[in-house]
């Protein structure tokens, strides 16, 4: 009887910690889980900067653009056949395995989803297409994480002419220079002339035919300088000159497409 009531009392006693114990073990294992990285398998490579996952997902890849190949009957860009096979063969190394990051923006307006996108190893897809130079940056607001990296990742690949950095149409080069047809990436030297507030937007006019668009969503993100104060103002611009309206326009969302020479 003695025994019995000793066993309870003990019973009793060691019960909290038996629960505390339990409580433990079941935080470590969660834990345990949450860290395991939740890798995706890779079905096809689109181009340099675009992923169809096995589980259906189309990937856009963050902070890269990369040269467009040829589809739907039009004609692919120089290299981008080139950044393809390069995407593809890096993927290779990890089964086609990779870890995503999601931006804080989720779809791009083709309904892509939008992430940075990892190696197993740990090794930035985008990171790693700059600095080969496969890629130029492509920053499109809130997503913006890592793009300090990106930026010196693409300048290193610039001063060594890698790939895409050989072309003349990715040198600095002035308004005059450019052929009246082109479109694409620029990085063009400049000077503004004219600073016209729209609505929805700030207009740089560089010349008669070329103009900077700055949506008013995107001001927010300067916040080293006013870009409605940069009249007459000497500057290297990068982006996509594309043509509206009869006029060639680059679209402006991030200071770090800007350089301001004086």
């Amino acid at each position: 009887m003695c025994c019995s009531r000793h066993y309870t009392f003990y019973s009793i006693l060691m019960r909290p910690f038996f629960y505390i114990i339990c409580i433990l073990l079941s935080t470590l294992l969660f834990s345990a889980c949450e860290a395991k990285p939740n890798y995706q398998q890779v079905k096809w490579v689109y181009d340099g900067d675009t992923l169809l996952l096995k589980d259906g997902r189309k990937i856009r890849i963050i902070g890269i653009n990369t040269p467009e190949v040829a589809h739907h009957k039009k004609k692919g860009e120089r290299y981008g056949r080139e950044a393809t096979e390069q995407l593809r063969a890096l993927l290779k190394q990890s089964n086609n395995r990779v870890r995503l990051e999601l931006g804080k923006e989720k779809l791009d307006r083709y309904k892509r989803h939008l992430a940075h996108v990892f190696l197993p190893d740990g090794r930035d897809i985008s990171l790693w297409m700059l600095k080969n130079g496969w890629a130029t940056t492509m920053i499109f607001p809130p997503n913006t994480h890592y793009i300090d990296n990106y930026q010196q990742a693409e300048h290193t690949a610039q001063k060594k002419k890698l790939n895409i950095w050989r072309q003349k149409n990715h040198q600095i080069m002035t308004s005059s220079q450019l052929k009246k047809s082109y479109t694409g990436y620029v990085r063009l030297k400049a000077r503004i002339k004219k600073i016209k507030l729209r609505k929805k937007s700030v207009i740089l006019q560089l010349d008669k035919k070329i103009l900077i668009k700055l949506g008013k969503r995107y001001i927010k993100y300067f916040n080293t300088y006013d870009p409605k104060k940069l009249l007459h103002k000497n500057i290297i611009i990068s982006g996509i000159l594309r043509k509206h309206r009869g006029k060639r326009t680059i679209t402006l969302r991030h200071p770090a497409q800007l350089d301001i020479l004086n």
